[in-house]
């Protein structure tokens, strides 16, 4: 009695295992769809215990020796439901799935049991005691049900994937032991042994635990995990167990008579249906082998092909990273060894050895084991025995029962690794000289100046840069072509290339510009950049003619702690320097012209709103006339009181403002200021002409006329008073005819300024729509000693007075230059001698001193301010 209520427990408890187990592989599905496989397995439980119990109430304790119908009728509806529920634990794709094949050893798997079940259950029964025909009925029906559920079982075991087999192994396990201890029961049945009870009862608690680990152990019919060594051998087992078991059942069958048992004739026509079975399953085996091997003789083409076909090679590597396979177009020359069998480092470029082991290896020198990670460039021989370069990725099937290798996919990358060759080429050489570029130049020089931060024993030797700017380009482009240029700058790199030493690099940075990085200490970059200059200035000899070039060298030692950009700063300052000095200088960077640079740029940046702060003024240079020693005119100067560097000279403030584009604003202010002040300013009996300077950007920009008007309408000054002075270059340029052409029309004169200065021409002043003409101060400052100098100004003060156009001299400093202008016949003076520029009320204090006339006798008595 105490044995059966531990096993009610153990069923019952089982049954919960059972429920929750359907819940968890089954979850989101309700109501009676969900009464299926665990589920309806744990109702059959239910189902057997609860029958089991109605058959103790109603027919009492089973009589000892005699064959109980009853209790072996009521399990088996439960029997039949856990068949049912053992069925629906797979779906219905795969009972579909299973073919002929399953169906063969299914059948053989149960008409094996079917034999075991009559000779090891009914023979025994039989024999022991009278069984009436329904009694016998009953216990083949028994054996029937119990046969199946060992087959649907099995077929669990082989149409399930992954971990789902060791699931239906230990279904297996439980049902095969609830089948062996029902036999025992029932073949014993006419024994009163106490042990054979206790061990039925053991072994149905067993077959009770073994359903429970079964359902804790099921992940579900749809997940997929991926396959094992263990799922591998289940698998095995699952399609072995048919045959072992009707091995097994043959053996009983056969050595039943020994033990003096009587197999009955349905336990033999059983065992030859076994044979029948073997035989059919055989032929299906053989049948489905033939497809699948020639499915995978078709799928192992195809993919060989795919292979073969495919802009990636493979490797296969074993274990010990030989190479197990090679595709074709990887194998090397013919007179070379074959890839097939060697390690692949010994096969790859030697200087890639190294790196291919360490990648291999997993990125850690000297492991072994470590997947190869990321991608890996190495070399291989060719079928033409020259070197090329594949990129390998790796996958790891080192763990994959069925390869077990390392694959490498491996691309040639040789075209494309020549391509950037030539694209890294092209945007680091000069494509007309073939020197290298600014890109080059500056990968280079930051080389440089990281070795020169290096600590001193490993500082290199001393460099130089020298930015060498040819000029003569432009010219020679102007009479013979750019061919011609083309070739003079070709003819000027090799030259250069050749003058330098092998480690100077010779650069070629812009359409005139070239640099060298010169080694050497003390005033050795000095002197190649005096060869550099002197081979630039040997003629060159085109089809065109000779093409003479000559050059500024600017130089900057490289010193530590430098940029790039800050040797580049130093040496374009020191080409500047050199180009101010002339055609043909060398110049080195020097300190100054940083701070002259700075200065520069400080001024450029406070010039803007200098007129606001009130920074500038105007002062007034009287000009006289040498005939009665009146003054006829002033001219106006613009002057800046910078706050920093105090009295800031026109010539160094004006390019500043050139330059930063503030100089037409300049101007148009001083135009105003100026014609405003002019009218007042007392004249003795003479309208004072007023002279106002006008830039070259003032007159292009298009504005002067109508600042002028603008000027003249603000302070009613008569146009015939002022005097716009013009250099004569500003005159050449484009553009401007029309707005000198309404000037003068206004009435306002124009005056040459500046001549005698740089490129003027004497045979031009004819044609120049001018009025007056001013001589530079560096034109008079040797009139009066040098013969040549004074020829030229008598020819312009005669050619003057034929065309009617005053001259006045400015820049007139000594009594010596005033007395030759005066015997040239010159009309007009302005200068030191006469009086330095002043401000508004010292100009006035000056006029009325006396009655508007000066001369240098009179200057030094009028004080002025």
């Amino acid at each position: 009695m105490a044995a059966d209520l531990v096993l009610m427990a153990a069923a019952l408890v089982t049954v919960v295992v059972l429920w929750r187990s359907g819940a968890r592989v089954s979850p989101g599905v309700h109501g009676w769809r969900s009464l299926r496989g665990w589920r309806l397995l744990a109702v059959a439980v239910v189902l057997g215990v609860a029958s089991s119990v109605a058959v103790a109430v109603v027919s009492g304790a089973p009589r000892a020796g005699l064959f109980d119908p009853v209790g072996q009728l009521a399990p088996l509806p439960a029997v039949g439901l856990a068949l049912i529920a053992v069925l629906t634990l797979l779906t219905r794709e795969q009972l579909r799935s299973g073919g002929a094949r399953l169906l063969t050893e299914t059948a053989l798997f149960f008409s094996a049991s079917m034999v075991l079940a009559q000779v090891l259950v009914v023979g025994p029964a039989l024999g022991g005691q009278p069984l009436t025909a329904p009694d016998r009925q009953v216990l083949e029906l028994a054996c029937v049900l119990t046969a199946a559920i060992l087959s649907a079982v099995l077929v669990l075991i082989t149409l399930s994937a992954g971990a789902r087999r060791a699931s239906g192994a230990l279904l297996l396990l439980a049902a095969g032991t609830w089948a062996a201890a029902h036999g025992f029961a029932v073949a014993g049945e006419d024994l009163d042994l106490p042990l054979l009870v206790s061990g039925v009862t053991g072994a149905q608690l067993g077959a009770l635990l073994l359903l429970c680990l079964a359902a804790l152990r099921d992940p579900g019919a749809h997940v997929v995990a991926p396959p094992t060594r263990t799922t591998a051998r289940l698998s095995l087992a699952g399609q072995l167990l048919p045959h072992v078991v009707m091995v097994v059942a043959a053996g009983v069958y056969l050595g039943a008579p020994l033990a003096g048992a009587d197999p009955s004739r349905a336990a033999g026509v059983a065992l030859l249906c076994c044979l029948a079975l073997t035989a059919a399953q055989r032929a299906v085996a053989a049948r489905d082998e033939s497809r699948v091997a020639g499915r995978l003789r078709r799928s192992e083409a195809y993919f060989r092909s795919l292979v073969r076909s495919s802009s990636d090679a493979v490797l296969i590597l074993d274990s010990e990273l030989r190479v197990t396979w090679a595709a074709p177009s990887l194998q090397p020359p013919v007179d070379a060894p074959p890839l097939t069998g060697r390690p692949l480092v010994e096969a790859v470029h030697p200087e890639d050895a190294e790196a291919v082991r360490v990648w291999l290896a997993g990125g850690v020198a000297g492991s072994a084991g470590a997947a190869p990670i990321g991608l890996r460039e190495f070399r291989l021989r060719a079928v033409s025995g020259g070197w090329r370069v594949l990129e390998a990725g790796v996958s790891d099937l080192r763990g994959d029962a069925d390869v077990r290798a390392l694959v490498l996919h491996c691309r040639d990358v040789t075209a494309r690794l020549d391509r950037e060759h030539e694209l890294s080429s092209l945007a680091f050489t000069d494509p007309l000289t073939g020197l290298p570029n600014r890109a080059a130049q500056r990968v280079v020089l930051d080389g440089l100046l990281g070795e020169l931060a290096a600590p001193a024993g490993d500082a290199a030797e001393d460099v130089a840069l020298l930015l060498i700017e040819v000029q003569g380009l432009r010219e020679a482009g102007e009479h013979a072509g750019r061919a011609v240029v083309d070739v003079a700058l070709v003819e000027v790199a090799r030259r250069l290339r050749a003058t330098v030493r092998a480690e100077d690099q010779v650069a070629r940075i812009g359409a005139e510009l070239f640099s060298v990085l010169a080694h050497g200490t003390g005033d050795e970059p000095d002197r190649v950049a005096a060869r550099c200059l002197s081979v630039i200035e040997a003629p060159i000899t085109t089809e065109a003619g000779i093409v003479d070039l000559t050059a500024a060298v600017g130089l900057a030692p490289l010193v530590a702690g430098l940029t790039d950009r800050a040797a580049v700063d130093r040496a374009e300052l020191a080409l500047l320097d050199a180009k101010s000095a002339g055609a043909g200088s060398v110049r080195r960077y020097r300190a100054e012209l940083t701070a002259a640079r700075d200065r520069r740029e400080q001024l450029r940046r406070d010039l803007v709103g200098a007129r606001e702060r009130g920074e500038l003024a105007l002062v007034w240079q009287p000009i006289v006339s040498l005939a009665d020693h009146r003054v006829t005119g002033v001219e106006a100067l613009l002057r800046w009181q910078h706050p920093l560097y105090g009295d800031v000279p026109p010539d160094e403030f004006l390019p500043v403002a050139e330059r930063a584009g503030l100089v037409v604003e300049l101007q148009r202010w001083v135009l105003h200021t100026a014609t405003a002040a002019a009218v007042a300013l007392p004249g003795h009996g003479v309208e004072l002409k007023l002279g106002v300077n006008v830039s070259a950007q003032h007159l292009a920009a298009g504005t002067l006329v109508g600042d002028v008007t603008s000027a003249l309408r603000a302070s009613g000054l008569s146009p015939e008073r002022l005097v716009v002075e013009i250099t004569e270059s500003a005159l050449m340029g484009e553009h401007v005819a029309d707005d000198v052409t309404a000037l003068r029309l206004m009435g306002v004169h124009l005056a040459l300024d500046d001549f005698g200065r740089g490129s003027s021409s004497l045979p031009g002043l004819g044609r120049l729509p001018v009025d007056i003409i001013k001589l530079d101060r560096a034109l008079l400052s040797r009139v009066d000693r040098d013969p040549y100098t004074r020829a030229v100004c008598e020819a312009v003060v005669a050619l003057g007075t034929v065309l009617h156009i005053d001259v006045v001299a400015e820049g007139v400093e000594t009594a010596s230059q005033l007395g030759v202008l005066s015997a040239l016949g010159c009309g007009f003076a302005q200068g030191f001698l006469l009086s330095r520029p002043v401000g508004l009320v010292g100009l006035t204090q000056l006029l009325d001193a006396h009655d508007g006339r000066l001369w240098p006798g009179l200057v030094g008595r009028v004080e002025a301010s």
